[in-house]
C-alpha cells in the first residue's frame, strides 16, 4: 500500500512539473514572439530556475507572471547590495559615487513598484501593475545611461541593469498576454 501512495505521488508530481515546464515553454514562446526585447532563451532558463526556487509556477500565467515578479525583485534586492557594497569601498571617483548612490535609490524605488506591481496583480488590476514594471524597468535604464553623461566613464552595473531590464520585460509581456485572457 505505501509503495503504491508513493508512486501515485510521484507520478503527480511529476505531471505537474511538466505540466509547469511547458507552461514556461509556451508562455514564454508567445511573449517572445511578441516583444522584440525579449528573448525565448532568456525567458525559459531564467523561468525554470526560479520557479523551483521561489514557488511553484502554479497552472497558469498569472502564477508565471508571480514568480517573474519575484526573480525581479530577487534580482534588484541583490543589486541594491552590490551598489551598497560599492559605496563603501574607495574604487570609484565623485562622479562615480554620485551614480551609485543614483542607481541605490532608483532600484530601492524599484523594488517598490515592484511590491506594488504584485499587488495590484493580486486584485487583477493589470493596468497599475503595468505601470510599476514599466517604472522598475525604465530606472535601471536610466541607472545604466547616467555614467554615460561622463565622457570616459563606465558604468560598473551594465550586466545587472541589462539583466534587470530583461526579468522586468518577462513580467510586463505576461502582463499583455493576461490581458488577452480577461
Amino acid at each position: 500500500m505505501k509503495f503504491g501512495s508513493f508512486l501515485l505521488v510521484f507520478f503527480i508530481f511529476l505531471f505537474q512539473s511538466s505540466n509547469g515546464s511547458n507552461l514556461i515553454s509556451e508562455s514564454c514562446k508567445e511573449a517572445s514572439k511578441n516583444d522584440p526585447n525579449l528573448r525565448y532563451d532568456f525567458c525559459v532558463a531564467s523561468l525554470k530556475d526560479a520557479s523551483s526556487k521561489l514557488q511553484p509556477a502554479g497552472t497558469n500565467l498569472e502564477g508565471l507572471v508571480g514568480i517573474s515578479i519575484q526573480l525581479t525583485k530577487s534580482n534588484g534586492s541583490n543589486t541594491v547590495s552590490m551598489i551598497s557594497k560599492f559605496l563603501k569601498g574607495k574604487s570609484f571617483d565623485e562622479y562615480a559615487k554620485v551614480c551609485l548612490r543614483d542607481c541605490y535609490d532608483l532600484y530601492s524605488d524599484s523594488l517598490w513598484d515592484l511590491d506594488a506591481a504584485a499587488v495590484a496583480l493580486k486584485w487583477k488590476d493589470l493596468d497599475t501593475a503595468s505601470i510599476r514594471l514599466s517604472a522598475s524597468l525604465d530606472n535601471s535604464v536610466t541607472c545604466e545611461d547616467q555614467f554615460k553623461d561622463k565622457k570616459g566613464e563606465t558604468s560598473p552595473l551594465t550586466k545587472e541593469n541589462k539583466l534587470y531590464f530583461q526579468l522586468n520585460v518577462i513580467s510586463l509581456a505576461f502582463i499583455q498576454m493576461l490581458r488577452q485572457h480577461y
